[in-house]
């Protein structure tokens, strides 16, 4: 058996290698008491030191997918390599271990101080690759949306930089700052997967905006407004009118003429309301739209005014 600094200068030199660890890591087959079996006979083997009986059943096993056991097989193929003083071969198989689990350690309870001393001084030189490796993983899970697997990776990272006390290394303690930030950052990627889609949206119903009201048109008072002022005519003529017979000329014709009067004392519209002739209401209502007046008033202020006025032919009256 070679001293323990012997072992490490061996690593050392094979630290590229790994052997066939699909065999070392992928042991054992389903079902899983099947593979229990296995384990257990293994390590039966190995407490009454028949290594090499423990190592041919460990070989026995068809290889499978990685399972819940796969740890025990390839650990407990270092354990009888050691013991055999085949060290090379344990070293690649702590190799490929490390590699797949670089947090495994033997447990006090499994194997002598020797193994595991022997164990540590092949796993420690490899963490420091290990550990760059599992932080550009991560770095790239992240990229890809796989931000719950990225958070696994970089769990292992801290808790490998703490182990390997990367305080106490400038480069591993800003290895170590690098991967708490991105940490972070998983979990919050993490979290926003695991958030239900925001429904989708739906666009408002466009509502036309109403029009604004037309103006309200002006008041236009009369002669029921007693406290408006009436229009007073300013110019006014009065159309011709012939008398068709001598008793026509003795007649008194009289009728009724209505005309709105606005704020300029300008004639709006003209309407009558009793006719005088019907030969001669038409040419009063066109000689009426063209009359002035001085406009009603209301508290000081010109209004539109509704004006009827009384009409009268014949008789020497206009």
């Amino acid at each position: 058996m070679t001293s323990e600094p012997s072992a490490v200068a061996v690593l050392r030199h094979h630290v590229g290698v790994l052997v066939t660890s699909t065999v070392l890591l992928t042991a054992l087959p389903v079902p899983g008491f099947a593979q229990q079996d296995v384990i257990a006979r293994v390590k039966d083997f190995y407490a009454n030191a028949s290594y090499e009986e423990a190592l041919q059943t460990l070989r026995s096993a068809s290889p499978s997918a990685p399972t819940a056991g796969v740890t025990d097989a390839a650990a407990y193929q270092v354990f009888c390599l050691v013991a055999l003083g085949r060290e090379q071969e344990a070293t690649d198989a702590i190799a490929a271990i490390v590699r797949v689990d670089p947090l495994y350690h033997p447990t006090e309870t499994d194997v002598s101080p020797r193994i595991r001393s022997f164990f540590e001084n092949v796993r420690k030189p490899l963490l420091p690759g290990i550990v760059r490796q599992l932080y550009a993983g991560a770095k790239d899970r992240l990229e890809r949306k796989e931000a719950g697997e990225a958070k696994k990776d970089l769990d292992r990272v801290i808790a490998l930089l703490d182990e390997m006390k990367a305080s106490e290394d400038q480069d591993l303690a800003d290895l170590r700052t690098l991967a708490l930030g991105f940490r972070d950052l998983s979990v919050i990627a993490a979290a926003r997967e695991a958030a239900p889609p925001p429904p989708p949206l739906v666009a408002a119903p466009i509502v036309p905006t109403p029009a604004p009201p037309p103006p309200k048109p002006p008041a236009i008072y009369s002669l029921s407004d007693t406290n408006v002022t009436l229009p007073v005519v300013v110019s006014r003529s009065l159309p011709p009118w012939r008398v068709l017979s001598a008793v026509e000329k003795l007649q008194v014709f009289r009728g009724q003429l209505e005309l709105v009067i606005d704020e300029n004392g300008k004639v709006l519209s003209t309407k009558m309301l009793k006719g005088l002739r019907p030969d001669y209401d038409p040419a009063l209502m066109k000689a009426a739209a063209a009359w002035t007046f001085r406009p009603a008033t209301k508290d000081g202020q010109p209004v539109r005014y509704r004006y009827v006025m009384d009409m009268q032919l014949g008789g020497g009256q206009d």
